[in-house]
């Protein structure tokens, strides 16, 4: 082929090409990609002012999921009079060829059970190709994907489309039928194939798709709120990534926002396991039980004079199991009376809410966590992307793990009465026989994080200061990686973060320092892996 110059003035992007002559009449090939609304009727439009201007679509490609306006077309045409038709009428209609604004990333697609693929014949002529768009517009049909190339098969396009419901897909084919068309079904919703295979469908669609299968919601409202966290978490996560030389894709991202979501919901009930550590009796009358929950995170309850006391609670979609867990091991949920929140993240504080609901059960926890919970944000109170990264994957966890923090909360005082390494005491509580003191973090890992420290005896919940990874499952080191990832980071201050471990470190070091002497050591409570004895790590 040879580049004609015929049209060489015309401010349009067309490639324009004399054909080596042959039968068909087509001198020229003209080849664009134009952008067209993502709308019913669109391609219909489009294709029928291609056969007006005389023109034979011998290549058309249209894919939603990659872009949903973009089109990329070659036309046959026979004189150079055509192609300036063409070319005329494509700048009446007013169409792009650029584009105009991001690409959109909107759901509008929302069901499988709507979407109908099919290979269908055609006759290689003109105006075949635009016939079959204004079939499809007749039925209100969304083209989410079409591929016609001539040079693979003449007569074959093959055709996704999106309905208003499964009956309207019987309403096309009938229509089909009607006309006399030859076609194939690939696949239409019904067939329950898997959405991933879908082809045309936007990876934000097959997100919602998945998720809206894994939640069991009818709220759509709801939904469309967590596939735009979820999309500002990827938009966050491109910069972070980019910056740092990385590229990453949407669809990756949308693959964890699932693994989160179905970490925790896909372990409930006979699927429910949790890992049960040593029972200790660290005082007369008082005995102290720890469970990891399936994701890792752990709580722990103590038993005295016939009532308990937790240390977190543990996602609220385990409330249930926690109560058949905790039935199992003879400890009446009723009997609940304090549940103490080291920091309001949902693995520490998601079953909170329900226990105060149904038993009365009293929650305290740092006023900090006020803030934490009213604006939906784990790093409420700090500024920068981890902030803006942290609103969106709260939001996704909290309703992923239906979190539910009490009406009322007791909140710890916050003027010190002394200090612990470097750690103000601001509160204390009881156990029987242990005396607790409340040490107030400085905010490293999430504002109002809070210590337990029983000095005498050496115990110290930590939490998420200390975890014990090497007590963890691949699977449950997996849970964490899918955190770590989404945020980039799980620390508000990492900086602050590890100087407080490090005084953490001290603090415990001390402690066993001396208990050694009596033939004993400091425990440490961690937030995630089994309890263990310091030992001078």
């Amino acid at each position: 082929m040879k580049k004609t110059d015929a049209l060489k003035d015309l401010p349009f992007p067309l490639r324009v090409y004399r054909q080596v002559p042959d039968d068909s009449g087509h001198g020229f090939l003209v080849k664009f990609a134009v952008f067209l609304k993502d709308r019913p009727g669109s391609l219909a439009d489009f294709s029928s002012l291609i056969a007006r201007s005389g023109g034979n679509i011998s290549i058309f490609h249209y894919d939603r999921s990659t872009d949903s306006s973009r089109v990329v077309v070659e036309v046959e045409a026979a004189r150079v009079e055509d192609v300036h038709d063409l070319a005329v009428s494509l700048a009446g209609r007013k169409y792009a060829f650029e584009r105009k604004g991001p690409l959109s990333d909107e759901v509008s697609v929302t069901s499988p059970e709507n979407i109908l693929e099919i290979k269908v014949r055609l006759r290689n002529e003109p105006g075949t190709l635009a016939a079959l768009a204004r079939l499809l517009k007749g039925h209100k049909a969304n083209v989410m994907y079409m591929l016609y190339d001539g040079d693979i098969d003449p007569e074959v396009s093959d055709i996704a489309l999106a309905t208003k419901g499964p009956e309207e897909i019987d309403g096309i084919l009938d229509t089909l039928n009607g006309k006399g068309y030859h076609y194939r079904v690939v696949y239409r919703g019904s067939e329950g194939e898997k959405v991933e295979n879908i082809i045309g469908l936007k990876a934000v669609e097959k997100f919602y798709m998945r998720l809206l299968k894994l939640l069991d919601k009818k709220d759509v409202s709801e939904m469309r709120k967590l596939v735009d966290s979820s999309r500002e978490i990827y938009g966050n996560l491109v910069k972070f990534y980019s910056e740092a030389g990385n590229n990453l894709e949407s669809a990756d991202v949308f693959e964890k926002v699932l693994t989160l979501a179905s970490m925790s919901r896909s372990r409930l009930g006979q699927r429910f396991r949790a890992t049960e550590m040593s029972p200790l009796e660290p005082a007369p009358g008082v005995r102290l039980h720890g469970f990891r929950m399936p994701t890792s995170e752990n709580i722990y309850v103590f038993e005295n004079d016939g009532d308990l006391t937790m240390v977190d609670s543990g996602y609220g979609i385990y409330y249930r199991d926690i109560k058949r867990l905790m039935a199992r091991k003879g400890l009446d949920a009723s009997r609940v009376r304090r549940i103490f929140v080291t920091h309001a993240d949902a693995d520490h504080a998601g079953t909170s809410g329900y226990f105060t609901e149904e038993f009365g059960s009293e929650v305290f926890m740092h006023p900090d966590s006020r803030g934490v919970i009213s604006s939906g944000n784990r790093a409420h109170g700090t500024g920068g992307r981890l902030a803006r990264l942290n609103k969106y994957y709260t939001r996704l966890i909290n309703t992923f793990t239906e979190c539910r923090f009490p009406g009322k909360i007791n909140y710890f005082k916050t003027k010190p009465t002394g200090s612990l390494g470097g750690f103000d005491i601001i509160d204390s509580f009881a156990v029987g026989g242990l005396k607790f003191s409340v040490l107030s973090s400085r905010g490293g890992h999430i504002p109002g994080h809070v210590f337990f420290v029983e000095p005498s005896l050496g115990l110290v919940f930590a939490s998420d200061y200390m975890i014990n990874i090497a007590s963890l499952s691949e699977e449950e080191k997996g849970s964490l990686g899918v955190y770590k990832y989404l945020l980039t980071n799980p620390n508000s201050n990492h900086e602050i973060f590890k100087e407080e471990v490090a005084a953490l470190k001290e603090i415990i070091s001390s402690l066993d320092a001396g208990l050694r002497r009596q033939g004993l050591n400091a425990l440490v409570f961690p937030g995630h892996g089994d309890y263990y004895a310091f030992a001078g790590r």
